[in-house]
């Protein structure tokens, strides 16, 4: 959408020029890429948005991935939608201490942004040093994910791959967000309130909001989410542990073994195995697995008065990712959600039936036993009180 002409004046399409005008500059003039100089072709398609592309071969630009229009539309959209709230966005700035060139670099709140409209997959490992080289050169990078990936499921559930959770983004407050937006309609879908209960599925607030709806604050510093439909929770959370327990070609027989050499059932868990949380997005793998492993390796065993840590309990949950047990999630833009927050939380949970008592920031105190059910009538009676332990969903 830029490019330089022999004089080394800036022409950039986003600032709206006439076909005519174009056309008489593409015949009178020559234009370079203003990162290797490198000829460009200005391509003024009948249906395709006016860009500029490298000729062949010019250089490793040339060779970079492919725009298609939907990206360049949404490029263009964005843009605009920062000019009107008075910003001034730079399109494709180039930034020479990363060699990297953002969509839109702006200025906002006295921070310096890099704002990518990604469309397609990328591999995790290029997102991750993309985000990182744009921390290095003192930009905080925004990424908003193209609407073809939003995929909304009944009751209140998304699909989210892990891709996806890379552009899981937290601000103070906050427990993290992510952004899709649909340059065709106009639309952004803000995915929030992420409550994962399967390594691909999760219940979240979504809001649609037009253009003209929503400002850059409201993506920036957004408001406090509110807490899960638990009823929906509790069916979920059936359905994981038929997926675990119940199929002959589970791949979970070595977390079964263990259960049960333990002398627990997956069918017969206390309640407080299997709970909801924001920073359960750390983990990839069934919360009720996870929460199962914090239970054996830092609860069961334990005398009533004993320390317990988030540390500890992040430490074996390490421990159990290293042995192939659980997955941990890169999640590159999400500073406050890791193991030990995930942890944490979890272990906060547990405060609600008494099961420990906190005892400051990450330390808590063993107050009780956890009660093993016998029976299923047992355990549904058990999740009943314990549920009422939890704030009611807005």
């Amino acid at each position: 959408m830029t490019a330089t002409t022999k004089n080394g004046a800036r022409v950039c399409l986003a600032d709206g020029y006439s076909r005519q005008t174009l056309e008489n500059w593409r015949s009178s003039e020559e234009y370079f890429c203003p990162i290797c100089r490198g000829r460009l072709i200005l391509k003024l398609g009948e249906r395709k948005i006016f860009h500029f592309a490298h000729m062949k071969d010019a250089c490793e630009e040339s060779n970079f991935e492919r725009e298609s229009d939907y990206h360049l539309s949404g490029k263009l959209a964005l843009f605009h939608w920062l000019k009107r709230q008075g910003i001034e966005p730079g399109l494709e700035y180039y930034i020479p201490a990363i060699r990297q060139r953002p969509d839109i670099a702006f200025h906002f709140q006295g921070r310096c942004y890099a704002l990518e409209f990604q469309c397609s997959t990328i591999p995790d490992h290029v997102f991750i040093k993309r985000t990182k080289n744009y921390i290095s050169a003192g930009y905080t990078p925004f990424w908003i994910l193209g609407a073809s990936h939003f995929s909304r499921k009944p009751g209140n559930s998304i699909a989210l791959s892990g891709f996806e959770y890379l552009f899981l983004r937290t601000s103070p407050g906050h427990p993290g967000l992510i952004p899709y937006f649909c340059p065709e309609q106009g639309i952004f879908r803000i995915v929030h309130s992420i409550f994962p209960y399967s390594p691909t599925r999760a219940f979240a607030q979504i809001q649609a909001k037009r253009q003209e709806a929503l400002t850059i604050q409201g993506l920036v510093s957004p408001a406090p989410p509110s807490m899960p439909c638990l009823p929906f929770w509790q069916d979920k959370l059936v359905r994981s542990k038929l997926s675990i327990g119940a199929n002959p070609k589970t791949p979970y027989r070595p977390f079964l073994k263990e259960l049960y050499e333990a002398g627990l059932n997956v069918f017969l868990f206390p309640p407080e195995i299997g709970l909801p949380g924001f920073k359960s997005a750390a983990i990839s793998t069934y919360p009720v697995i996870w929460q199962a492993y914090i239970v054996l390796d830092v609860l069961l065993g334990r005398e009533e008065g004993s320390i317990v840590t988030a540390r500890e309990a992040a430490a074996r949950l390490s421990w159990r990712a290293g042995k192939g047990e659980i997955r941990i999630r890169p999640l590159p833009m999400a500073a406050g959600i890791t193991l030990e927050s995930a942890a944490s939380e979890y272990l906060s949970l547990l405060s609600l039936s008494g099961v420990l008592i906190p005892r400051g920031e990450g330390v808590f105190v063993i107050g009780k036993r956890l009660t093993i059910p016998n029976t299923i009538a047992e355990q549904m009676k058990a999740e009943s009180v314990f549920y009422k332990a939890f704030p009611a969903s807005p």
